[in-house]
C-alpha cells in the first residue's frame, strides 16, 4: 500500500502496466479497511489507507480512459449514431460484476472522506497535499460527474445497469460541506471566496491532474463559484433524493447481499445530521426553516427502517427537536421583535401559531430524548414568550423554573 503524498504519483503508479480484475478486488479492499478506520473515527489510522486508494485509483486512471472496461458486461456490436432504432431498441439487462460507476464511486468518496479529515486537523496534510478541504471536495465532484458522464451512460450503449445510490448520497454529502464551509467562512452569497474556477497548479504525475483530465468539458461545478450556499445545498438535495429513492429498502429478518456492509437508517442519519449542521449556520432565516424541517422529514423515516430500537430511539428524537427548535425559534424571534415594536396583534398571527405548534413539537421531542435541562428550557422559555397572557403562559414558565432555570438570567417577555 502506497501512503505516500497524494500530491505525486505513487512510488508504483509511473512504472504499473497492468491493472486487472484482481487489482479492482484489491482496490475494493483496500476502500473498505478506510471506510473502516474512517467510520471508527481514527484519522491517524484511516488517512494511509485513504492515500493508497487515491494512488491505486491512480494507477487505473493512467492505464484506462474508463476503468469500468473492467467489470462491465459484454457490449452489443455498436450501431452507427444517425441508423440507431432509438424508439424500439431495449438496452439489455445488466450482467455486470459492477456497477459502471463503481470505480468512481470509490474514487470520489475516498476524495470527500480525505476532504473531512483535512478539514478537522490540517496538520494533517502531507507535503504539497492541499491544507484546506476544498481541492479534495472539488476533485471527488469533477469524478462523480466523470462517472455520471461515462459513454454507457450517456450515450445508450451499455446495458440496462441501476443507478448508483452510494455515489448520489456522498455526492450530496460532498456539496453540504461545500455549502458549510462557505457558511462557516462567513463569505459572501456566494462561494468565490473559498474556491475560484481557475485549476490549482497541479505537478502533471498528480492523481489530481490525471482527474482533471478526464473530467467533462463542461461541468455543473463550474457554476458553484457563483453560487450560494443555498444554491448549492438544492443540488445537493436533488442527489440525496436520488440516493435514497434508489437506495435498498430495509425489510425486518432480510440478510444483506450487498457487498459492502450497509444500513440504510445509517445513511439517512448521516445525511439529516449533517444538513441540520448547516441549517443552524445559514443567514436567511427562511433557509433555516427550510433545511431544518427538510432534515425532519428525513429522520422521520428512518422509523421505517427498523430505526426505532433503543439504540436510535433517543437519537433520532433528540435530533428531531433541534429541528423543530430551530424552526419555531426562527418565527419566535420575529415575533418577540415585533412585539418589542408594540404589536401586540402578532400572537394572533397564523406565524405565531405556527411558530407554537413547532416549539411544542420541539419540546415533545426532547421530552422523548431525556435531553439536557437547558435545551428543554431554552424551548419551553420560546413558547412561553410567544404564548398570550394567561395560565398556559404562566405554566410554562413555572415548567421552566422547575428545571432548576433562573429566570432572572433568561431572556422573559
Amino acid at each position: 500500500m502506497d501512503t505516500t503524498s497524494v500530491a505525486f504519483a505513487g512510488a508504483e503508479t509511473e512504472t504499473k502496466t497492468v491493472c486487472d480484475l484482481e487489482d479492482w478486488f484489491d482496490l475494493k479492499d483496500l476502500f473498505a479497511k478506510a471506510a473502516e478506520q474512517y467510520e471508527n473515527h481514527s484519522a491517524l489510522e484511516a488517512l494511509p489507507y485513504i492515500r493508497g486508494v487515491v494512488h491505486e485509483c491512480h494507477s487505473f486512471l493512467n492505464l484506462y480512459q474508463d476503468p469500468s472496461v473492467l467489470f462491465i458486461g459484454q457490449r452489443h456490436d455498436e450501431v452507427p449514431h444517425d441508423l440507431y432504432d432509438w424508439e424500439g431498441a431495449h438496452r439489455p439487462k445488466c450482467t455486470c460484476i459492477e456497477l459502471p460507476t463503481a470505480f468512481h464511486s470509490i474514487l470520489g468518496t475516498a476524495l470527500f472522506m480525505f476532504g473531512n479529515l483535512i478539514d478537522k486537523d490540517a496538520t494533517l496534510a502531507l507535503p504539497g497535499e492541499p491544507a484546506t478541504p476544498i481541492p479534495y471536495w472539488l476533485g471527488a465532484l469533477d469524478v462523480f460527474e466523470t462517472g455520471e458522464n461515462l459513454p454507457s451512460r450517456v450515450y445508450g450503449t451499455g446495458c440496462d445497469a441501476p443507478e448508483d445510490w452510494r455515489m448520489a448520497i456522498i455526492w450530496g454529502r460532498t456539496l453540504v460541506a461545500i455549502a458549510d464551509a462557505n457558511v462557516s467562512q462567513g463569505s459572501g452569497e456566494d462561494c468565490s471566496a473559498i474556491f475560484t474556477l481557475d485549476e490549482p497548479n497541479w505537478p502533471s504525475e498528480s492523481p489530481f491532474a490525471a482527474i482533471a483530465l478526464r473530467r467533462p468539458p463542461l461541468t455543473r461545478r463550474m457554476t458553484l463559484a457563483s453560487a450560494s450556499s443555498n444554491d448549492i445545498m438544492v443540488l445537493a438535495m436533488d442527489q440525496f433524493s436520488r440516493g435514497i429513492f434508489h437506495m435498498p429498502q430495509f425489510s425486518p429478518g432480510a440478510t444483506s447481499t450487498l457487498a459492502q456492509p450497509f444500513s440504510r437508517a445509517n445513511e439517512l442519519f448521516n445525511i439529516a445530521s449533517e444538513v441540520l449542521a448547516l441549517a443552524q449556520k445559514m443567514r436567511s432565516p427562511t433557509e433555516q426553516v427550510f433545511w431544518a424541517l427538510w432534515a425532519d422529514s428525513v429522520l422521520n423515516q428512518m422509523k421505517m427502517e427498523g430505526a426505532d430500537g433503543e439504540h436510535w430511539r433517543g437519537t433520532i428524537n433528540r435530533s428531531r427537536a433541534e429541528c423543530w427548535l430551530i424552526a419555531g425559534s426562527v418565527h419566535a424571534e420575529h415575533i418577540e421583535n415585533q412585539m418589542e415594536e408594540g404589536d401586540s396583534t402578532v400572537l394572533e398571527t397564523a406565524m405565531a401559531r405556527q411558530a407554537r405548534t413547532s416549539l411544542e413539537k420541539a419540546i415533545g421531542f426532547f421530552e422523548k430524548s431525556g435531553v439536557e435541562e437547558i435545551a428543554m428550557a431554552e424551548a419551553l422559555l420560546s413558547l412561553a414568550n410567544i404564548t398570550p397572557e394567561g395560565s398556559a403562559k404562566e405554566a410554562l414558565y413555572r415548567r421552566v423554573e422547575l428545571l432548576g432555570i433562573d429566570l432572572e438570567s433568561m431572556d422573559v417577555d
